[in-house]
């Protein structure tokens, strides 16, 4: 499973050599689309963009203090109503000890 290894090889890497932003579209019951975004939306790193009524969601999410972004999307599935969780844009940038982080 691909995001099984994403997840594994972000979380053996050293935090302060990588920032992660995700690109996810997630399929989500219609009936349950409110609850499944207000469960989305507590999660940290998450932002949701866009969202139809057939239940398809458009979200990014970053790493946030204490919490990878891999480890945040596999939460995902485990929220009530969510049928589906695709990771379709991942970006990273590495950057070394000291180096000043924009």
């Amino acid at each position: 499973m691909r995001l099984g290894n994403f997840v594994k090889k972000e979380q053996d890497r050293d935090r302060a050599e990588v920032e992660n932003l995700c690109g996810v579209l997630v399929h989500a019951r219609p009936d349950r689309l409110s609850a499944v975004r207000e469960e989305l939306g507590r999660l940290p790193g998450v932002e949701i963009h866009a969202a139809n009524p057939e239940g398809k969601l458009v979200v990014t999410v970053e790493d946030a203090e204490g919490h990878w972004a891999g480890s945040t999307i596999t939460r995902f599935n485990e929220v009530a109503g969510v049928l589906s969780v695709a990771l379709v844009y991942h970006h990273f940038d590495t950057f070394s000890e000291g180096e000043i982080v924009p």
